[in-house]
């Protein structure tokens, strides 16, 4: 029986090329991990800027401003970012919006030429180069109509930048009544899951346990999503049972003092009138540290790639703490490679 080796090669060649395509195909490429930068001043520090580089960050998320009530129930811009120094990746400019603005404002064509007329003088004064604008704001279903015009109006007003909005568990979930916005991408928040005013929570940032109750298996989404995960930390003030007020960016160490007693796993008792990071907390006072572990982050990622959303990036909120350090740069690509 004679062998035709050369067809034998032929056809081990071509099933490797078709394994090779279908692998390829199979195997979605991760662009590099994007941050948000939620704070007034922009200003980047050593660690902050180390991270960005061992990411090989290309995009920052920027909070240019809010936009509340005034006195007289009026829309108006707050918080109006102050760019201390030059970015140097791609910036995408983010507004905040209460709810309560689509609650009182009715024209909302007439908010939608100020609000793009404001980002479009930060951005022309920073002389920065923006393909895309991100709106957020956690509407309701008795505001949709007014936001989902708002953002109607916005499109028109930015001409060809893209338009992006913030999509919450909540609204993924009930996306029936909530309505899906007007938008081609949304981003999907996943922190701020639990019940922060409630003092027996265990962490209001993260919970894989309270996402499952809102992300199942079978969930989808009828527009493309990118994925916020959170990387910050805090201390929530109990006074008398109340939260009191929120200390941004503490740490464990900080309150291993004498001024302060551990009660439980993360909850610390004030033990004397005192001042932590300009905030005057006083005897008796509960403070609740919460933090996003990395082993809840790869929990949730872990329950994302079983269920049909698909996400376009990864960007982590939030990149204006302090104590933000480049050894999470290994830990952050591993997350951003197992997200769907």
């Amino acid at each position: 029986m004679l062998i035709d080796l050369r067809s034998i090669s032929s056809k081990i060649i071509l099933s490797f090329i078709l394994s090779f395509v279908l692998f390829s195909c199979r195997t979605k490429t991760h662009p590099p991990v994007s941050f948000y930068y939620w704070k007034q001043g922009f200003s980047l520090s050593k660690p902050q800027k180390d991270l960005l580089k061992q990411c090989e960050t290309k995009r920052l998320f920027v909070k240019f401003f809010d936009v509340v009530l005034d006195e007289q129930q009026q829309a108006k811009p707050t918080s109006k970012i102050d760019f201390q120094e030059q970015p140097n990746v791609e910036v995408v400019p983010c507004v905040f919006i209460q709810n309560e603005v689509f609650e009182q404002t009715h024209d909302t064509k007439r908010l939608a030429k100020k609000v793009a007329k404001l980002i479009l003088e930060i951005t022309a004064h920073q002389q920065l180069k923006v393909q895309e604008v991100q709106i957020d704001c956690d509407w309701t279903k008795g505001t949709k109509d007014a936001y989902f015009g708002f953002l109607e109006a916005m499109k028109l007003e930015l001409g060809t930048k893209e338009l992006a909005c913030t999509i919450r568990l909540h609204q993924i979930k009930y996306q029936e009544s909530s309505g899906v916005p007007p938008v081609k991408k949304g981003l999907l928040m996943c922190y701020n899951m639990d019940d922060i005013d409630k003092v027996t929570t265990p962490n209001s940032i993260l919970s894989s346990k309270v996402f499952q109750q809102y992300i199942t298996e079978n969930t989808a989404y009828p527009i493309q999503l990118d994925l916020a995960l959170p990387i910050y930390q805090w201390g929530l003030v109990f006074r008398l049972g109340k939260l009191s007020v929120i200390v941004n960016d503490l740490s464990t160490q900080e309150l291993h003092s004498s001024s302060f007693v551990q009660v439980d796993k993360n909850t610390f008792m004030v033990r004397e009138n005192t001042t932590i990071r300009e905030t005057n907390v006083c005897k008796g006072d509960l403070i609740r540290h919460e933090a996003s572990s990395t082993k809840e982050l790869f929990n949730l990622a872990d329950i994302l790639t079983q269920t049909n959303l698909t996400f376009e990036q990864v960007i982590f909120y939030h990149l204006s703490q302090e104590h933000i350090s480049s050894q999470h740069a290994h830990t952050l690509s591993q997350i951003n490679r197992l997200i769907p």
